[in-house]
């Protein structure tokens, strides 16, 4: 049985994700963030209020991880806790206005990374991607519940 790791998806989506978030990860470190608090801060600044589970699900952050993440990020009043409007119960997370003003900072960089990623890609096809990129990850549920 052949198996050619240079040609398999998994492997060269992982190798593309893989170069790309270690070098964005460098050019946040000068805004004091890591690559999951940015994209904690990213989910937050486009959808307030969330719950710790809907981060984690628009994140693929683990809980546990993210539980610790947050902390970090309360502490260094990027985030706030709130009690959420819809349940008492619950708490909601919201970046703060100093939380916002670091990732709106950060938001022009996260631009050009896409564009440099996408260079030569037409748009039509950088769709297709975004939607195959989508297909993929939700065709993983069938593995998941095996």
């Amino acid at each position: 049985m052949s198996h050619d790791l240079q040609r398999s998806l998994p492997y060269l989506l992982a190798r593309a994700g893989i170069r790309t978030g270690q070098a964005f990860s460098l050019e946040i470190k000068q805004f004091g963030l890591t690559l999951n608090e940015w994209r904690v801060g990213a989910t937050l600044r486009q959808q307030p209020h969330q719950r710790l589970s809907e981060v984690a699900e628009h994140t693929s952050i683990d809980a546990s991880t993210l539980s610790r993440l947050i902390d970090s990020m309360v502490q260094r009043k990027l985030v706030l806790r709130e009690r959420s409007a819809d349940d008492a119960r619950a708490v909601a997370l919201s970046l703060t206005p100093e939380g916002e003003g670091v990732i709106d900072k950060v938001v022009p960089l996260a631009q050009l990374y896409e564009r440099v990623t996408m260079a030569g890609i037409s748009p039509e096809h950088v769709q297709l991607l975004r939607d195959m990129l989508t297909q993929i990850f939700n065709n993983l549920d069938l593995l998941e519940h095996r």
